[in-house]
């Protein structure tokens, strides 16, 4: 496997674990209220926490015009490792983990973080295609098997 998967499939695996919950306390009466944190404020610090564990690999962003939060690889073997899997060079197997952590990630920001919005990872060549998409850890496309390439 090569360096780029294995930087994918090591973030996807270490998990990510989210705030969404803001605890406010009225010192006057001594209760105690619980407020959700907005969509985007929940999608900013996935965000923020995804960035940070891609650090130099990949940029992590959202994409509001296809509410998807996109992973674009910058890293030159792990774009190559992408270039590869459009070219049908990449090996089915370590596609098939890499895109379990990414499901495996999704379903982490899903339920930590009540984020009902995609990861997907994009084609680091052009940014309005979508390598593979994940929501709630279930594959939503996955560009090795779809039959339109």
């Amino acid at each position: 496997m090569n360096k780029g998967l294995k930087i994918m499939l090591a973030v996807g695996l270490a998990g990510v674990s989210l705030a969404t919950t803001t605890v406010v306390v009225n010192t006057n009466s001594g209760n105690i209220t619980v407020v959700q944190a907005s969509k985007r404020s929940r999608i900013n610090k996935a965000v923020s926490i995804m960035q940070e564990e891609y650090d130099d690999s990949a940029d992590v962003y959202y994409d509001k015009e296809n509410d998807v939060i996109a992973i674009k690889p910058t890293d030159e073997e792990f774009e190559d490792e992408m270039i590869a899997v459009l070219d049908g060079d990449e090996s089915e197997h370590d596609w098939n983990k890499l895109t379990k952590s990414i499901d495996d990630l999704s379903e982490t920001i899903y339920d930590d973080c009540h984020i009902k919005t995609p990861i997907a990872i994009v084609n680091p060549e052009n940014t309005d295609k979508v390598l593979y998409m994940s929501y709630d850890g279930e594959s939503l496309y996955d560009v090795m098997h779809d039959d339109n390439n």
